[in-house]
């Protein structure tokens, strides 16, 4: 999966928390020690303000952690294969100044808190001010936690932030968009969930079984569908569009004369689709027209001069993002 980073914190020390200092300053939280994480999911943030005080034994670890008080965060990759690593942002950081070392690790799964078994998975980063760590490739399914410390002589540790992991390894994947006719149906497919915990698609009304992995869809109309995931406390979703036909209506002729009736080329369906482009020329190649997503129907101007009567010949590229659809080429006749 990754070149995985193999020097061990060979010289890494078994991380102490001071169990004296925690008994004689009981208010201090433990649910950010190595055993008992801050747990985060991706793309959410976390305010974190609980430092604990900690000894590291022997030697620094790769020059990384230095201070005397730790947190520590844990975040799960889904199952999602990906070549991409996990950034980790460090925003609305109010340390009074201090210096916040932060690095991230994969830990022995039977003794998280086991440091000489640690595998470093980032760079090490220290900072005084918002800053980001991005990982190295990473495993699917696997446990990583974000070790932050900082140096302070003050009970409780004066330092606040906000922090978020975002990338592929902790997302999900729906696939994949199409085109397809009226009541045709469409499989579609979700990648990097826990499919034990199971899925769920939305709309259900046009899904045959909306919480398993794959499923068949069979939409009256463009749908965009939802698909919701879970790997261990965590849910991710992702969205997938099947286009049904194309919802377009293009009349081949109208009259612009002012007269009340069929006095515009009105195009049903086009403003749905807020990508495309419609350009129109004369029979000579002129360009008449060139319109974003069709707001206002042509009233048979070029900018403000009425065009002659004849043939107008038009390119709608439609442009929907992730969707292969050929341009809608045609004619359309002005009636004078």
């Amino acid at each position: 999966m990754r070149n995985k980073q193999t020097n061990s914190f060979s010289s890494m020390y078994k991380l102490t928390f001071v169990a004296l200092f925690v008994a004689l300053f009981p208010f201090l939280s433990l649910a950010q020690t190595c055993d008992n994480p801050t747990e985060i999911c991706g793309n959410e943030a976390y305010s974190l303000s609980t430092f604990v005080p900690a000894s590291f034994l022997g030697l620094d670890i790769d020059s990384c952690l230095t201070g005397n008080n730790v947190s520590v965060v844990r975040f799960h990759t889904t199952y999602l294969g990906s070549t991409q690593g996990v950034t980790i942002s460090f925003s609305g950081v109010e340390c009074n100044g201090m210096t916040l070392e932060a690095i991230v690790v994969e830990p022995n799964a039977l003794d998280p808190c086991n440091t000489t078994l640690y595998t470093a998975v980032s760079d090490c980063t220290s900072s005084t001010t918002d800053f980001e760590i991005t990982t190295y490739d990473l495993y699917t399914n696997t446990d990583y936690l974000v070790l932050i410390s900082t140096n302070s002589s003050i009970v409780p540790t004066p330092c606040g932030l906000t922090i978020m992991a975002s990338g592929e390894p902790l997302s999900i994947e729906a696939c994949c968009p199409a085109n397809i006719a009226y009541l045709e149906s469409a499989t579609l497919d979700v990648l990097g969930g826990d499919g034990g915990l199971g899925y769920v698609w939305s709309p259900a009304a046009y899904v045959d079984n909306p919480t398993l992995y794959s499923v068949t869809v069979t939409p009256p109309t463009t749908t965009v569908f939802e698909v919701i995931g879970f790997v261990e406390q965590c849910q991710y979703s992702d969205q997938v569009l099947i286009v049904v036909g194309t919802d377009i209506d293009i009349p081949n002729a109208f009259s612009p004369n002012d007269d009340g009736i069929n006095d515009y080329w009105r195009i049903t369906g086009l403003s749905s689709y807020t990508r495309s482009i419609l350009t129109l020329y004369d029979r000579w190649g002129q360009l008449v027209l060139r319109s974003i997503a069709y707001p206002n129907a042509w009233n048979g101007k070029n900018r403000s001069t009425p065009v002659p009567a004849g043939t107008y010949y038009y390119i709608i590229e439609l442009n929907e993002p992730g969707v292969e659809l050929d341009p809608i080429t045609g004619n359309v006749a002005v009636i004078r």
